[in-house]
């Protein structure tokens, strides 16, 4: 992605970030441990790369032009982000360590279910799980694994299918079924972040008219609706891939017959453009494998 163009000097943007952020050429060299005269020469060199100025001199030190301004604004988040990189590599290297990403519903429900035996089957593993529903902004360095729900198949990785998005609605076993009761309780999520089709685009989907006297419950998480559910206090949309354990199990029963298909997919991804360590592949074969059966 280099090659042919030519990157700034990289001193100079250490130098000029921290002249930008103590406003004085002085303070900005006691803290990199350099004369004021050699944070002065950094900074002409950077702005002749540049062709263009980045301070103007004041009486007390030094204040940013408008071109100053953005350009520290983008190199202070840039040089943030590599200390954040830097931080993780160096506190998270060895031969027998993965990080897997996903989200917190499938964190619960998938994951931990799993540690257990994949424990066992793959000794000396140190994991670390990293929980979010925020897949956008996930960077592709923080994670040798990834397993989340995706509407579209994703681009930039190697994403293997785990599960299809098929939706029906569940309920404990003897709590009245959708239609059986006046005022149902419909257990959903309050997330603004989330992907994954709701009550709406069931209702919509499978014709079905609701009492009047229909409630929603809106929790803080799936797996709290999943528990509720369980509990007997509502219905929950269940996604058959997550709560497969609940449905063999009995824990839970579809409250309908109908089923919504949709094209999105539950994946587990790979880096694509990162060699993958033995011991990441390792995991990887072993959630697919544990998963068998899963795909429909």
């Amino acid at each position: 992605m280099l090659r042919g163009r030519e990157l700034p000097p990289l001193d100079a943007l250490v130098i000029f970030e921290a002249a930008a952020r103590l406003g004085n050429f002085s303070r900005a060299g006691l803290e990199l441990g350099l004369t004021q005269s050699a944070i002065s020469r950094q900074v002409n060199k950077l702005e002749a790369f540049l062709g263009s100025k980045l301070f103007t001199r004041t009486t007390s030190g030094v204040l940013l032009t408008p071109t100053g301004q953005t350009y520290s604004a983008e190199v202070g988040r840039i040089l943030n982000d590599i200390l954040g990189v830097t931080d993780g590599v160096r506190a998270w290297t060895g031969p027998r360590q993965v990080t897997i990403a996903c989200s917190r519903a499938i964190a619960d429900l998938w994951i931990m279910p799993r540690l257990g035996r994949m424990e066992a089957a793959i000794p000396s593993l140190e994991l670390r799980l990293r929980v979010t529903d925020d897949v956008l902004h996930l960077r592709l360095d923080e994670f040798d694994l990834a397993v989340f729900y995706r509407r579209e198949k994703p681009v930039g990785v190697a994403a293997t299918i785990l599960g299809r998005e098929e939706i029906i609605p569940v309920c404990s076993p003897g709590a009245p079924r959708l239609g059986d009761t006046l005022d149902p309780i419909l257990l959903s999520i309050e997330d603004p972040l989330r992907e994954w089709l709701d009550w709406p685009d069931w209702i919509m989907a499978a014709q079905a008219n609701l009492p009047t006297a229909t409630r929603f419950w809106k929790l803080g998480g799936y797996q709290l609706a999943v528990e509720a559910a369980v509990g007997g206090l509502g219905i929950t949309l269940g996604w058959t891939w997550l709560i497969r354990e609940h449905l063999n199990s009995g824990k839970l029963v579809p409250a309908h017959d109908y089923t919504l298909a949709s094209e999105g997919c539950f994946y587990l991804l790979r880096p694509a453009d990162r060699h993958q360590r033995r011991i990441a592949r390792e995991v990887a074969d072993w959630l697919i494998s544990s998963n068998e059966g899963d795909v429909s």
